[in-house]
């Protein structure tokens, strides 16, 4: 009889960790804070009920998944049928295939995803129909841009990117940009997105300024944004009245446009994009704008100086209106009366209290930004107790409207 080579089963199966681990989803009514949630296992892949479909097709393939923690909520008592939400780590875009098995799980309904840095090579076409919750990328911008477009998710409503800049780039250079920048998102494939979150996480500080727009760019296309919102922390941000009024024509039906960051650049928008965004979104009711040219006016205030809006008037339902970066520069007091008309005579509905995003420090409270909001305060209290006379100055003789009649 022939000897025969007897191969163990363990050196025949190929091992991932696609996973990392799975728990409920944020929407889970009974989902309590991240640092709150208890943890078990790490378990078997194969004792977990939802996840026995991607077992099978791992299995027709000759592989197998490792162990996953799973986390669960406080008092469940079935947290292995609870999971709906999975994070994953992709090792390479090889590993595709198997993500796109992951994606015909129906049960999870959302995904915190970290991914590889991609070549220039296009990815592979996925499909993610289960999805209906959200998604959080990680990794490099331009490697990020590359996997939404191959993806498609039309029943998403939320995407988050916590993202990093190539090294070597500079966004606000003609060179050296990443071709990844010029890609643009299929409406068809984000036909139920409405709100996008880009928050910048690098290391160390950039010393290369973010142009507003091309970091943007790829999500022009997506024209039924309501809710865009892009955090720098280590780099400073550049948003000229140019890319203000691209933003504006792209998402007419903004119901908030949110632009912080810690440092800011020579470019910002001056009071001609506050008259754009009045006109181009009529239903905008959050804009926070990283700094405010006030030294520049812009030409809109000179051809159209702030008028009192007519008592009764409903006007623009901005809300919540904030500057994330504070002017140092010194200003007159006239001139900071006549910037604070003017954004009440735009967005008459502004609520002060919930639209000071400072800290209070003592660097804010001397800021220009804070000697405007004090007059934006007063004028608000001027239209309330004498309408038609807010706007006029001590020494102006000139006769108040009688709205009234």
């Amino acid at each position: 009889m022939p000897n025969h080579d007897i191969v163990s089963p363990a050196e025949e199966v190929y091992t991932i960790a696609l996973i990392l681990s799975l728990g409920p989803s944020k929407n889970n009514p009974y989902r309590s804070d991240d640092n709150e949630l208890l943890t078990l296992g790490p378990l078997p892949v194969e004792s977990i009920p939802r996840l026995r479909p991607f077992v099978h097709s791992l299995a027709a393939f000759g592989s197998r998944h490792k162990a996953v923690v799973v986390r669960y909520t406080r008092g469940s008592n079935t947290p292995l049928l609870d999971v709906s939400h999975a994070e994953c780590r992709l090792e390479s875009s090889s590993q595709q295939s198997i993500l796109q098995r992951l994606f015909h799980v129906h049960h999870l309904r959302s995904y915190d995803i970290t991914l590889p840095t991609f070549g220039l090579n296009p990815l592979r076409k996925m499909r993610a129909g289960n999805i209906d919750e959200g998604i959080i990328l990680r990794g490099e911008f331009p490697s990020t841009l590359q996997f939404l477009v191959a993806l498609e998710v039309p029943a998403l409503p939320s995407l988050e990117l916590y993202v990093r800049r190539n090294q070597y780039e500079a966004l606000c250079e003609r060179n050296n940009i990443d071709p990844a920048y010029g890609l643009q998102l299929s409406s068809f494939t984000y036909a139920s997105l409405r709100k996008v979150r880009v928050e910048e996480d690098e290391p160390y500080d950039r010393f290369s300024s973010i142009r507003l727009s091309r970091m943007l760019r790829p999500f022009f296309s997506l024209r039924q944004l309501e809710d865009v919102e892009l955090t720098l922390t280590k780099s400073a941000l550049a948003a000229p009245d140019h890319d203000m009024r691209l933003l504006a024509n792209v998402w007419r039906n903004a119901r908030r446009l949110a632009f912080s960051c810690t440092r800011y650049s020579a470019d910002a928008p001056t009071l001609d994009t506050l008259y754009v965004l009045a006109e181009r979104c009529p239903g905008l009711v959050e804009l926070v704008l990283p700094k405010l040219d006030i030294q520049a006016l812009g030409a809109f205030i000179e051809n159209r100086p702030p008028e009192e809006p007519p008592v009764g008037l409903r006007g623009h339902p901005l809300r919540v209106f904030g500057i994330s970066c504070d002017s140092h520069t010194s200003i007159p007091k006239e001139q900071a009366v006549r910037i604070a008309r003017c954004i009440d005579s735009l967005f008459p509905n502004i609520d002060v209290e919930k639209s000071w995003v400072h800290d209070g420090s003592l660097e804010a409270i001397l800021s220009d930004w804070y000697l405007i909001w004090v007059n934006i305060t007063a004028t608000k209290a001027l239209r309330k107790y004498t309408p038609g006379k807010a706007y006029l100055d001590k020494n102006d003789d000139q006769k108040a409207p009688n709205y009234a009649a």
